[in-house]
């Protein structure tokens, strides 16, 4: 008979054991529920309950291994069932372990860069006991754990079967003294693997009474269930692209088993710490969390074992004292194989019962020690219930905290353990109303501010900024109600405050308003177009300075007036022309002058003194109160389409040394200028003897006239009318030569189609150097402004195949610019071809016969320097006193600057 006895931390001895009953599993609490009597009918109830109890049993088998047995703890429960105040009264007792005290806690606390080990050490440490740990995997951190309205008890469990590990209570033998101390708590990864009770299996036997007093196993039950084979697990990773598979699988067992498959989306349970990463150093600030596929794939795995953790199991009897949870055994002389002495078996489960004065025994399962044992995912995970508030808090000073993903982090109104710091919670991403790849809406909550938060799939592990409100810290920015129809969104400057910026709108019926406010800077894109409509009145007011850059062209159309008012000075720079189009009147008011410039010294001035000014570099007419003066350098011409009086109190004409006063029939007299004569030629023309192929000679005429050789130097100084004034009159310099020419259309017109067409009939002449007097007779009457048609005036054209402009001889360009008294006009390039157009003008600078060798050789020294050819002929003949042109081949030039 076995012996059983009390112990109680009050010193009550009185109760007697009359029956008992132990059940033990693993990773639950074991219980003992006791019936005893007492002679004292009124034990003090109290001094019992919630105090450290034992419950001793000594075994009477002589063999055993374990003689007794102790299940320490503190008595949960007690009930008197029977008072006897004459004799024995009943009373009936629960004895739990230690930790039952931690289902007696609910608490709601947030842990954080811990391991599942480290957070359950860590309260059990609160509760002041302290395990036996036989963990052999390494665990890692997690950046975000709660326990959220769970017992302490129930959130441990949670952990522990979350990362596959395993409690049960062991005893702790002390020489037979009793005390709560003598069972420990076990925590185990590997309980499978754990030491064997005995080097001896325990003896198997058909019928109990043939053990005579020896421990033994009887009434085996073998059982074999079909269970999953694969368990696949899901989760998602906001840092990775939004369609990366994130997945992790473990299979095992039958084929058949692998078919049914355990998939579960587990979202957040692959991300650890310390991962890899580091990429974002603010939201990594307390540790790199991030996906780690090895810990993922032993997510599955150990997920997988806990699935199959029962599939081969045995049900037995036994009178061994010992065999509770945890206990690793072996049974002998089995006649069933898998059950040979070899085969280490796993205590799972035991049920103890007995009485005082008769036999008792133990019934108990146990698995297959061969597969990994894992607890059972049992214990439900507590999911949050809508939605809830929570204050933004940062570190001391920050008004905004924030990381690289906008994230922010809160302090939840349940968290007493929150300090209102940037450690209340992980980082937390914040519902935008836009989110895109670099765009959308962002607008981060700003410390102190309270916003709404929810959880994925109601996890608390897992919150969401879904929203923010306000209260009486946070205010509204409107005055409500007064202000019910305004709405918007008003910022806050930070840091410091005491600015913001704004867009508001009033819906007030009848002053419908939109209000838009930069506290300081205000910057507007548009890559395209934009249109604004007004229908009324619009005003702008710039207190500093305005500007406005438009790279195309800009109209403004005024339906009435437009007047401008410029407190000091104003400046317009028009790159290029100028129209303005008054259909009435002008006016123009300056208070002390008017000064207008065309090109370099040509324009007017007019002063408050009473004197106007107009000039172009080289003659001027002034008007003072004195009179007025014209002053031309070259020629003056006044002509009149009807009559024309000079009158005065004295009229003088002072001409040197020539005064002429013609008639409308006076022929225009000319005089002539003879050069220094040369050699006769023979008369001229093709195959007279006469003819020359030197293109100088050529274009001064030479083989080419019908008059003796000399009187090719004779050049006409014409006083004919109809010249022009540019002509007559050549520039002083090549600098003051205008910026640009232009002959009348029907002389250009006619160029052009000779050089751009070979076939017409005067290309050959033209490509000669020939024909220049034909060629301009067309164009009779068209000028630089009138272009007269002889040679004295033009000069020749020349079309020669030349690759550029310094394919030209000296020659040819001594004979250009000497053979008129005005200009000549080249050009280069195969005719009909590519052709580039160019004018060579004298000046009142040009010697009377232009140097063409030196011409030449001062521009190849030039361009060798890198100056382009165009550039380094024109410096080249300006400083022979001609300034070149390059034409368009519409009869207009522009000027070659050097």
């Amino acid at each position: 008979m076995p012996r059983l006895s009390l112990w109680f931390a009050s010193k009550e001895e009185s109760l007697s054991v009359r029956r008992f009953s132990v059940r033990e599993q693993m990773s639950s609490l074991f219980e003992v529920s006791i019936l005893a009597v007492s002679e004292i009918e009124d034990l003090d109830l109290d001094s019992l309950v919630g105090k450290a109890a034992a419950f001793r049993v000594e075994s009477t088998v002589l063999s055993s291994i374990v003689p007794s047995r102790v299940w320490a703890g503190l008595c949960a429960q007690m009930e008197q069932v029977q008072a006897e105040p004459t004799g024995l009264s009943t009373y009936r007792l629960r004895i739990v372990p230690l930790l039952f005290r931690t289902t007696l806690r609910r608490n709601s606390r947030i842990f954080q860069h811990m391991t599942i080990p480290d957070i359950v050490l860590q309260m059990l440490k609160e509760w002041e006991i302290e395990p036996e740990v036989k963990l052999s995997a390494k665990y890692p951190a997690y950046e975000y754990r709660v326990q959220y309205g769970e017992t302490d008890y129930a959130f441990m469990c949670r952990l522990l079967e979350e990362a596959g590990i395993s409690f049960h209570f062991a005893h702790r033998a002390d020489g037979g003294r009793m005390g709560a101390e003598l069972t420990r708590l076990v925590l185990s990864d590997v309980p499978h693997r754990g030491e064997p009770r005995s080097d001896v299996p325990i003896p198997y036997v058909d019928h109990p009474n043939q053990a005579s007093g020896r421990e033994f196993v009887s009434d085996v039950v073998v059982s074999h269930e079909v269970r999953p084979g694969h368990v696949t697990l899901r989760d998602f990773d906001f840092r990775m692209r939004p369609d990366y598979q994130l997945f992790a699988e473990a299979k095992a067992g039958l084929e058949d088993e692998l078919r049914y498959e355990q998939y579960h989306y587990v979202p957040g349970a692959f991300v650890v710490e310390p991962g890899k990463g580091g990429d974002t150093p603010v939201a990594d600030d307390r540790g790199v969390a991030r996906v780690d596929t090895k810990e993922a794939e032993a997510l599955a795995t150990r997920s997988l074992e806990s699935e199959r953790r029962g599939r081969r199991s045995i049900q037995y009897r036994t009178n061994a004292l010992d065999l509770g949870p945890g206990v690793v055994l072996s049974i002998g002389r089995h006649p069933r194989k898998e059950l040979d002495p070899g085969q280490a078996l796993l205590v799972v489960a035991s049920t103890f019962e007995g009485d005082h004065g008769g036999e008792w025994s133990t019934t108990g399962e146990a698995v297959f020690a061969e597969q990994p044992y894992r607890p059972a995912r049992r214990t439900p995970k507590p999911r949050v219930v809508g939605v809830q508030s929570a204050i933004v808090v940062g570190p001391p000073g920050e008004e905004i905290h924030t990381d690289e993903f906008g994230r922010v982090r809160v302090q939840f109104h349940w968290d007493r353990e929150g300090r209102f710091s940037d450690a209340s919670s992980c980082w937390i991403r914040v519902s935008q109303g836009w989110a895109g790849s670099r765009y959308g809406l962002l607008s981060i909550p700003r410390v102190g501010q309270e916003v709404l938060v929810d959880f994925f799939d109601g996890d608390p592990d897992r919150p969401v900024v879904v929203g923010r409100v306000f209260n009486s810290s946070t205010r509204v920015p409107y005055t409500l109600p007064a202000e019910k129809t305004k709405s918007g969104w008003k910022s806050d400057s930070s840091p410091g405050s005491g600015g913001f910026n704004e867009l508001s709108f009033d819906d007030a019926a009848g002053r419908e308003l939109i209000h838009v406010q930069a506290q300081r800077d205000y910057s507007e894109i548009i890559k395209r177009d934009q249109s604004s409509t007004v229908l009324s009145n619009r005003s702008a007011s710039v207190t500093g300075g305005d500007s406005v850059t438009v790279g195309g062209s800009q109209s403004f159309t005024v339906g009435k007036s437009q007047s401008h008012t410029i407190g000091e000075q104003q400046t317009n720079n028009i790159g290029e022309g100028r129209t303005s189009i008054v259909r009435t009147s002008d006016t123009v008011d300056a208070g002390d002058s008017q000064n207008v410039t065309v090109g370099d010294g040509v324009g007017y001035t007019i002063n408050k003194d009473r004197t106007v000014q107009i000039t172009n570099g080289v003659a001027s007419i002034k008007i003072t109160p004195e009179g007025i003066f014209i002053d031309a350098q070259g020629n003056l011409e006044i002509s009149a389409g009807g009559l024309l009086k000079l009158s005065g109190a004295e009229v003088q004409i002072d001409g040197k040394p020539n005064v002429f006063i013609n008639t409308k029939a006076a022929k225009a007299p000319a005089v002539a200028t003879i050069g220094k004569a040369r050699a006769p030629s023979a008369p001229g023309g093709p195959g007279s003897g006469g003819e020359t192929s030197a293109p100088a000679e050529v274009m001064r005429g030479g083989g080419a006239v019908d008059q003796p050789g000399g009187i090719a130097d004779v050049e006409v100084e014409s006083a004919a009318p109809w010249l022009d004034r540019a002509v007559l009159a050549p520039p002083l310099t090549p600098a003051a030569a205008p910026a640009s020419l232009r002959i009348g259309p029907a002389a250009g017109g006619a160029i052009r189609e000779v050089v751009r067409a070979p076939s017409a009939p005067l290309a050959a002449l033209v490509s000669q150097g020939r024909g220049a007097v034909e060629l301009f007779r067309l164009a009779r009457g068209e000028s630089l402004a009138s272009l007269p048609s002889t040679l004295d005036v033009l000069g020749p054209v020349l079309t020669a195949p030349l690759p550029a402009l310094g394919g030209l001889s000296a020659g040819d360009i001594g004979a250009l610019v000497n053979a008129g008294s005005a200009a000549g006009i080249f050009h280069v390039g195969d005719a009909g071809g590519q052709v580039a157009q160019f004018l060579a003008l004298r000046t009142a600078a040009a010697p009377r016969a232009v140097n063409g060798a030196a011409v030449k050789a001062e521009a190849q020294a030039t361009e060798s320097s890198g100056v382009p050819a165009e550039r380094a002929y024109a410096g080249a003949l300006s400083t022979q006193g001609v300034a070149l042109y390059r034409g368009d081949l519409q009869g207009g030039f522009a000027k070659v600057e050097p």
